[in-house]
């Protein structure tokens, strides 16, 4: 594993990170904030069908082993794309939702350097998730 994956699954883990105690509503909100700003940061560059697509294909490796994860078509808007993982993510208790999102987004985010390079990946990670909006901290 090079330095570039190593920051990567650092990156990943990073805005993972649940709060103790939280609930299954705030995990969900906060999974789905991770996905909104790399969704912003990403789809000025690949373009929405660039982001679904890639979306849909992480979806199906990680549906393999979470079948609860719903399959989802790439021709799908971002939205639609964020709307069925809210309601995946609310389907399953708390640690089951944790470790399939956790798995889709590492897998995601694996597929995107596959695709661009550990460097590039990286940085697009860590502009998308290095501030909380609104001047916010993690």
């Amino acid at each position: 594993m090079d330095k570039n994956d190593d920051k990567r699954q650092q990156l990943v883990s990073s805005v993972l990170a649940i709060t103790a105690g939280a609930s299954q509503a705030e995990f969900v909100a906060q999974a789905l904030q991770a996905w909104e700003r790399l969704a912003a940061h990403l789809c000025p560059l690949v373009g929405d069908a660039g982001f679904t697509a890639l979306y849909a294909r992480s979806v199906r490796l990680v549906s393999q082993r979470h079948g609860w994860v719903a399959a989802v078509q790439s021709s799908h808007s971002v939205d639609i794309l964020f709307a069925t993982l809210k309601e995946n993510l609310l389907s399953a208790d708390l640690t089951e939702s944790g470790a399939a999102n956790a798995e889709l987004l590492d897998t995601y985010t694996k597929l995107l350097s596959d695709l661009i390079g550990g460097a590039l990946t990286t940085r697009l990670l860590n502009t998308a998730w290095a501030a909380e909006p609104e001047g916010k901290s993690r």
